[in-house]
């Protein structure tokens, strides 16, 4: 195979957004718990919800696509949303809802669910106002009514329900509080629903102030970066079962230039397939691969979040990442702004709705996609 370019049809790598990697690595615990917790609602026994945090690129959507399939598996019906902000999250939601009680023999229960879901919906027609704003619902906690309605009618039937909502700090707070309402109602009647909530690590904080048991509700799976071995096995046994070889250099290469974000491994390892010419690949192939892979994430991962950014908002960026990888204070940013921290609140609150920055804790602040400061400073350097 020396001396020319590996088949990219064969290469098996899959960057992407929340496409699934041919081999899911580092997250084997959180599946085993997942699956644990899924099968002890099925026994009828309690069990806490799961919240997984962590930056743009670690795989968060991706398993949440995984305990989804274990929950499909185990017999509970799924409804997975992926928070946008405003009402059309809602609307996904009771959509899917009304979907899985359509598909269920009639009964009491059934019929209590869809009447639920459909006084929900008749809030949200027209006017565009947010669950419990609305005068035609005078019951401002009727979403979560929908939760423990839909458990229960679930339960009639012997099935379970899963409630999986990606980018979860986009939900509006209001709602965010009635639908963790549901879900802690859900236990203490010891219905057989199961909540995953998906979102920035700043989605811990943000669902705690909801609810004030949250804590108690959920358990966090932080989401980070691969530990070194996981990174050689995401690269290694894809390519093994189709008969081809990475030297360790490679692979240490590939540790290095990633930092161990799932995203950017499978980046660095798709390019090198592509431009790899050495038997087994070599580090010289992950060398030869680093222009295509450097235009590949400035077009696909970070080129897209600086579109979104107003001209007002670009000085703020510039600021953050000319203080070098986070997290830093807030006043150091808004010094490096050249402004005053009261001068530049409205534009961190801004970047940090956009998901461009997060607070990971208070008076903080960071980028949410990794290696964000470095494109930023690469591409739009301060002036001065």
């Amino acid at each position: 195979m020396s001396g020319r370019l590996y088949d990219p049809v064969a290469n098996p790598y899959a960057p992407g957004a929340g496409t699934p990697p041919p081999s899911l690595v580092g997250r084997d615990q959180l599946m085993r718990d997942g699956e644990t917790s899924i099968r002890r609602l099925r026994s009828s026994r309690s069990t806490q919800h799961l919240m997984l945090s962590g930056l743009r690129g670690v795989g968060k959507t991706v398993l949440l696509a995984k305990l989804s399939a274990i929950a499909e598996r185990e017999g509970f019906r799924v409804i997975r949303v992926e928070a946008v902000g405003g009402e059309d999250t809602l609307r996904s939601f009771l959509r899917q809802a009304r979907r899985i009680m359509e598909e269920l023999d009639s009964g009491p229960r059934v019929t209590r669910a869809i009447r639920s879901i459909d006084a929900v919906s008749l809030s949200l027609a027209g006017a565009g106002l947010t669950v419990g704003r609305s005068p035609q619902m005078p019951d401002p906690e009727a979403l979560a009514d929908v939760v423990v309605d839909l458990a229960s009618a679930a339960a009639a039937h012997d099935l379970g329900v899963m409630l999986a909502i990606d980018e979860a700090q986009m939900i509006a707070a209001d709602d965010l509080r009635r639908i963790v309402a549901g879900v802690h109602r859900c236990g203490q009647e010891g219905l057989p629903l199961w909540c995953v909530l998906a979102g920035l690590p700043n989605v811990v904080g943000i669902v705690s102030k909801a609810a004030t048991y949250a804590e108690r509700l959920f358990t966090v799976g932080h989401l980070g970066p691969l530990a070194p071995d996981d990174v050689v096995d995401a690269v290694m046994e894809p390519a093994k079962e189709i008969g081809v070889d990475w030297a360790a250099e490679a692979t240490e290469e590939i540790i290095d230039r990633s930092d161990g974000f799932p995203f950017f491994v499978q980046m660095w390892a798709y390019h090198t397939w592509n431009a790899a010419q050495d038997d087994p690949i070599s580090k010289a192939d992950v060398q030869r691969a680093s222009p295509q892979v450097q235009l590949a994430l400035d077009a696909a991962f970070f080129t897209s979040r600086i579109a979104r950014i107003p001209e007002s908002e670009i000085a703020y960026v510039q600021a953050l990442a000319s203080l070098g990888p986070g997290p830093h204070r807030s006043g150091e940013v808004a010094t490096a702004a050249g402004r005053t921290s009261s001068g530049v609140s409205a534009l961190r609150d801004r970047l940090i709705n956009e998901g461009v920055v997060y607070a990971p804790r208070y008076g903080w602040v960071e980028f949410a996609i990794p290696h964000f400061d470095d494109y930023v400073r690469r591409t739009l350097p301060a002036s001065g």
